[in-house]
Parts: structure tokens; C-alpha cells; sequence
């Protein structure tokens, strides 16, 4: 999977979903587990903020295909969900479906 833009940095720019997310501090957790969702880098103190929460030592290796998350009212639920529908389908080409492959150069965007 590319990384030439993930979904942390779509809510970093106000000009994509930054504007929804307007102090990023507040959504620290939620970052989080779009880092680990889509198994992007963390850096120590997410590593711990995971760890804290999940029990796990280590991070996802390759993106989740699904994700539950018990969460109550008023949680963030609804506008991370939101985000990350955006983002899948503004930025298609950078995730493919589980047993599908990228067409080749010349075969236009569409996915296999």
C-alpha cells in the first residue's frame, strides 16, 4: 500500500476532513486506532496509548479488514466512521479488496 498519503494526514488538513477534526489532541485515542486500523507507523506514545489499550505489545502489520468497537454516546464514533469512508473512496487506489490486484499500466484505474 502506498503511503504517499494515509488517513492521519487527511485529518491533519483542513482542507480535507481537518476541518471536522479541529484540535487533534482531543482525538488522540482516535488516531490511534486509525494508526492501527490501517497499520500506519506509531511513535512511543502512541505505542503506548495502543498498548494500553488493546493489551497487545505490537501493532498491526498489515491493515485490519474489519474493526468493532463498543464505544458509548457521543464517543466519535460517527465522525471517524465518517472520515474513513471519505477517505476509502476520495483515495480508492490506495486499497484494494481482499483477493482483488490493481489493473495494469494501460488497463486504466480499474481494480481486478
Amino acid at each position: 500500500m502506498s503511503r504517499g498519503i494515509s488517513i492521519v494526514s487527511t485529518l491533519e488538513d483542513p482542507g480535507l476532513f481537518g476541518s471536522a477534526f479541529r484540535d487533534l489532541r482531543t482525538w488522540r485515542s482516535w488516531i490511534v486506532f486509525l494508526k492501527a486500523l490501517f497499520a500506519l507507523p506509531m511513535d512511543d506514545e502512541e505505542l503506548e496509548i495502543y498498548r494500553t489499550h488493546t493489551g497487545r505489545k505490537q501493532p498491526p502489520s498489515e491493515p485490519a479488514r474489519e474493526a468493532w468497537l463498543p464505544i458509548g454516546r457521543r464517543g466519535g464514533k460517527s465522525r471517524v466512521a465518517a472520515c474513513i469512508a471519505g477517505f476509502l473512496a476520495c483515495f480508492p487506489r490506495l486499497h484494494v479488496g481482499p483477493g482483488c490486484r490493481r489493473a495494469r499500466h494501460g488497463d486504466g484505474d480499474r481494480e481486478r
